[in-house]
């Protein structure tokens, strides 16, 4: 998924006599790492952190949204007042996902309608704010479908060969994968479903890995409650990094675009994620075999592979498209390095700020 960015410091040193060690570094070079990463630790306050961590997290800012364009303008702002020179804010147009509706409800073999929102936690205020928007995967495909639902572990090619042994086919059929057992990228699960032949694949945090199951919920642990969900993309930029439809070059406005449907990192799939309140039903009323003792999770039933008895009707509208995302990024002059003299520059340059709700930014 396209983001916008934050700061990242990169520091770029002519030569230093200090003496130090970092995996990856020459000892000249790692001395001089570590004199700049000291310099900028000794900057912040833990008051002032929690300041800046409440601008960022305030209200959901995802790629290209006007509060993520804001939050980069703001950055700039706030290097120009530390001093850093040379700051320039790039705008890129770029392919992105934004979410407009999805639905989700078991038709058979009993009735089901998917909640697909987190429930607000005590004592948690950004949990109620309306802005919050449901369940949603970046870069899924807007469509509709009403097919058997199987269960298809972590969906992985393995996954896949096991249903096939056991004379299932998910050909036209929705996939219901878990997260974490064995980890795999959601990207990746979405181009094997597809791959596969599926209509559409739905993704859920199953509490054995992340949940009641591992010790304490939010908000009294560090683990997944029974409503959450685990958002994200699923571009498949694995394949081929950055925007799909500017395959190794810069998305400038007026840039070359290849068209959507020709993008290798682009997905063509339905996607969506689920809590594991949410995926329960589904999982609790599948027929067919018996699924593999490591593909049983902790929803307090035994799961099975599924076959023709529960049925879905899913349907997803997506505003995928072009989207103007900032970039903020600043250049100044660094202090000498006190034990030769040295001078070198200190590259302010992103880390990655936007977020699909109110993080100040995902782990990047």
């Amino acid at each position: 998924m396209t983001r916008s960015y934050i700061v990242l410091f990169v520091a770029v040193s002519l030569a230093t006599a200090c003496s130090a060690q970092i995996l990856g570094f020459t000892p000249t070079s790692a001395a001089r790492e570590f004199w700049i990463e000291s310099k900028l630790k000794a900057i912040p306050t833990p008051d002032e952190e929690r300041r800046q961590h409440r601008i960022f997290t305030q209200e959901p800012h995802t790629a290209g949204s006007k509060r993520n364009n804001e939050l980069a303008d703001y950055v700039a702002a706030e290097w120009k007042k530390q001093g850093l020179e040379d700051l320039v804010i790039h705008r890129y147009d770029v392919y992105g996902t934004n979410p407009k509706s999805a639905e989700l409800e078991m038709i058979a073999p009993t009735h089901y309608q998917a909640v697909l929102r987190e429930t607000p936690l005590a004592g948690d205020d950004d949990s109620k704010n309306p802005a919050i928007s449901g369940a949603w995967l970046g870069m899924s495909i807007s469509g509709e479908v009403t097919a058997s639902v199987i269960y298809a572990h972590s969906g992985n090619p393995e996954d896949y060969e096991l249903l096939r042994k056991n004379g299932i086919s998910v050909k036209g059929k929705i996939v219901l994968v878990r997260y974490s057992n064995p980890y795999s990228y959601r990207g990746f699960k979405a181009l094997t479903a597809q791959r596969e032949g599926a209509a559409a694949m739905l993704v859920y945090s199953d509490p054995q890995e992340d949940g009641f199951k591992k010790g304490k919920v939010d908000p009294d642990g560090p683990w997944g409650p029974e409503y959450h969900i685990q958002r994200g993309a699923i571009t498949y930029d694995f394949m081929v990094p950055g925007d799909p439809q500017t395959p190794g070059w810069a998305s400038v406005p007026g840039a070359k675009r290849i068209p959507i449907e020709e993008a290798i990192s682009a997905p063509k799939i339905m996607a969506l994620p689920l809590s594991g309140h949410d995926a329960k039903p589904f999982l609790e009323n599948m027929d067919g075999p018996a699924a593999p003792k490591d593909w049983q999770g902790g929803l307090g039933f035994k799961y099975h592979l599924g076959g023709d008895r529960v049925k879905a009707h899913l349907k997803i509208e997506m505003d995928n498209g072009l989207n103007l995302i900032t970039w903020s990024k600043a250049a100044s002059a660094a202090p000498s390095c006190p034990t030769n003299g040295s001078s070198s520059a200190i590259i302010a340059t992103p880390g990655s700020s936007a977020a699909l709700i109110l993080p100040a930014a995902p782990p990047a």
